[in-house]
């Protein structure tokens, strides 16, 4: 099967297994991925949100700090406070450029002060790692990138943990915590807005995980679903509502910036943008028919205002929104127009959540 892949990209453990589960594969972040199976991204958006799924996140960048300094090195160069985080928690984390750009943004698993686990975008796994070797030369800390020998699949839906009760005992386990079992790591946590769990192991393990969830009648899950869950629960994804020219002030992810610490990466300008915010990311409802996509330009009585970071009609239903980067402030219910391919679609201003 391997023969099918194109030479310069990666392909997951999970790529035999889910070739043969009838997955048809994409270029994505440098990897040959699923973005849909068989029975097609709608029922496995509907299935994600009414029964349960499970996706190939093998390709997510693993990163560990460990050390004396882990946690004073973390906090220096992420916006959030993983002070705040006990033991075995999770916490979300956005890494910016002096100038507030995201450079990132990631989960950090806890495990002690001295023992975080990153993971981060796939297509910023290099550069991420790259910048946190050289901004950690006057801490002690080591920084390793695990990206090879880790698997991982997420297991999302309201029945992910009936999902899983013949592999994991996770009742106890609570949102945004996690735990070692057997070998695995696993979390209660996911992308979709749903209840669910990431998973984390050897490439045997997951291997063998996966073909059991397959045999038990757990659908599995492209990137195609994974985006149209994510923009429909208000979820931010990186190179849209979120990038080097978007700062997470901008994306409206102020809960992950703590602005009490003394000094982080980026404060001064992220500081100055929260007083003084020119640029918002605005949900949008499209008014008249027509789906915006990324670049779609935005106008308000015929001038440019900005442009579209992410656009979906929502699987199943003809609701047609989109994520937009405005200049200036905007109320909910307020009309401006997309422009999509040639003609202007009238839409209104709403929240960034569409479920």
């Amino acid at each position: 099967m391997s023969e099918n892949i194109p030479f310069w990209l990666k392909k997951t453990p999970l790529y035999e297994t889910l070739k043969e589960a009838g997955g048809q594969f994409v270029e994505y972040a440098g990897f040959f991925m699923p973005v849909n199976f068989e029975k097609g991204i709608i029922s496995e958006h509907q299935t994600t949100r009414n029964n349960v799924t499970f996706f190939d996140i093998s390709h997510m960048g693993k990163i560990f700090i460990t050390g004396n300094d882990a946690t004073k090195f973390l906090n220096y160069v992420s916006t959030n406070n993983i002070e705040k985080t006990k033991d075995y928690g999770m916490q979300y984390q956005v890494i910016c450029n002096p100038d507030g750009g995201v450079i990132d943004d990631l989960m950090a698993y806890k495990y002690s002060p001295d023992k975080i686990l990153l993971i981060c975008n796939a297509a910023n796994t290099d550069t991420l790692y790259n910048y946190l070797l050289e901004e950690s030369k006057s801490y002690e800390v080591e920084i390793n990138n695990l990206d090879d020998s880790i698997a991982a699949i997420a297991v999302q839906g309201p029945n992910s943990e009936k999902a899983l009760e013949k592999h994991f005992k996770l009742e106890d386990l609570k949102y945004m915590e996690f735990v070692d079992l057997n070998g695995f790591i696993v979390s209660r946590s996911g992308y979709t807005g749903e209840d669910g769990f990431e998973i984390y192991s050897s490439p045997d393990k997951i291997i063998k995980l996966v073909k059991d969830l397959l045999k038990e009648g757990v659908d599995p899950a492209g990137l195609g679903a994974r985006d149209t869950l994510r923009f429909e629960a208000g979820l931010p994804l990186y190179g849209h509502e979120m990038a080097d020219y978007i700062s997470p002030v901008q994306a409206g992810m102020n809960f992950a910036i703590d602005f009490e610490k003394e000094h982080f990466v980026g404060k001064e300008a992220l500081l100055k943008q929260k007083e003084n915010l020119e640029e918002k990311v605005y949900g949008l409802e499209l008014i008249d028919r027509g789906i915006a996509r990324q670049g779609h330009e935005v106008f308000l009585d015929g001038k440019h205002i900005g442009f579209v970071t992410s656009g979906f009609m929502i699987p199943g239903t003809r609701n047609s929104y989109a994520n937009a980067l405005l200049q200036g402030k905007y109320k909910f219910g307020q009309e401006v127009e997309i422009e999509i391919r040639g003609k202007m679609i009238k839409a209104k201003v709403r929240r960034k959540k569409y479920l």
